[in-house]
């Protein structure tokens, strides 16, 4: 690839409006070949996010399958890894807000759930930091596209240090009652307003799945049930933790509230914005 061709798929990219030319141009140019080059700026060019043109995307420390029908992994996520390892107490440093949260010594193995999973990131991502520390570890990650459970399952064969301590099962967490005693519950659910669809990015409103997006008219469908059902299912000391849009936080905290927790605590992302929100069962 010649600077020449390099500087025409960058003004090919500006003309049709996207963010980061220069970045797009230099990662597909280094990561496809000559003959799928053409197809792949073609692609971006109409607004086709990168990761669903080359068919993967980092997350924490791990490299994930994407494929198109699935949410994209995105870095605001890895907040909500970083929380999970500090409630475990195996987050080696903790910044920012994440520093807030209190560690917990959970005895035997650690069983946690990974709810509206997608890709599996999150899930995947938390067990294999537990892994690398030497620590007993059971998951199930649900997810109610078909999808995105086949993504996620081939994620766990590729990305999992041991697949065979994950689940992944389909699970329509609106619907269904949630099975099994957990330690922790982690979940990025859709949280996108009826108003907030409307006004979404071309990349996203066109090619992420809205099932993963959409939450009703204040977002807060999924929260409602999740928080229900996840009490219920938590162990005494357990906690839930959940991504949530940068203001939804005070709603979030009250339907926490409202569903038992104790402790909640809201913390900001790098950015400055509310991220994530935990809550805790405490006995008594």
């Amino acid at each position: 690839m010649t600077a020449g061709n390099r500087s025409e798929i960058e003004r090919i990219l500006r003309e049709a409006g996207d963010s980061e030319p220069e970045l797009d141009s230099r990662i597909l140019t280094e990561e496809l070949e000559e003959e799928a080059l053409d197809e792949a700026v073609r692609r971006r060019a109409s607004g086709e996010p990168l990761a669903y043109i080359l068919g993967h995307r980092h997350f924490y420390r791990e490299d994930y399958k994407v494929r198109p029908g699935v949410l994209i992994p995105r870095a605001d996520s890895e907040l909500l890894v970083e929380s999970a390892l500090q409630y475990l107490g195996q987050l080696e440093m903790a910044l920012g807000d994440v520093a807030k949260i209190k560690s917990e010594d959970i005895s035997g193995t650690i069983r946690f759930a990974d709810l509206c999973t997608g890709t599996g990131c999150i899930g995947i991502s938390v067990s294999n930091e537990l892994i690398r520390k030497n620590l007993d570890v059971s998951g199930v990650l649900t997810d109610i596209s078909d999808t995105a459970v086949i993504t996620a399952e081939e994620n766990v064969t590729s990305c999992s240090l041991k697949p065979e301590i994950l689940k992944v099962i389909r699970h329509d967490i609106l619907t269904e009652e949630l099975d099994g005693e957990y330690d922790l519950i982690v979940s990025n659910p859709p949280y996108i307003t009826d108003a907030e669809m409307l006004e979404l990015d071309r990349e996203v409103s066109d090619y992420e799945p809205h099932l993963a997006l959409e939450a009703g008219q204040d977002g807060m469908d999924f929260y409602k049930v999740i928080l229900k059902k996840s009490y219920a299912a938590l162990s005494s000391g357990g906690a839930v933790m959940v991504e949530h849009g940068d203001l939804q936080g005070e709603s979030v905290r009250r339907l926490f509230e409202e569903a038992g927790f104790k402790g909640i605590i809201t913390l900001k992302d790098y950015c400055g914005n509310d991220r994530v929100t935990a809550g805790f069962k405490y006995a008594g």
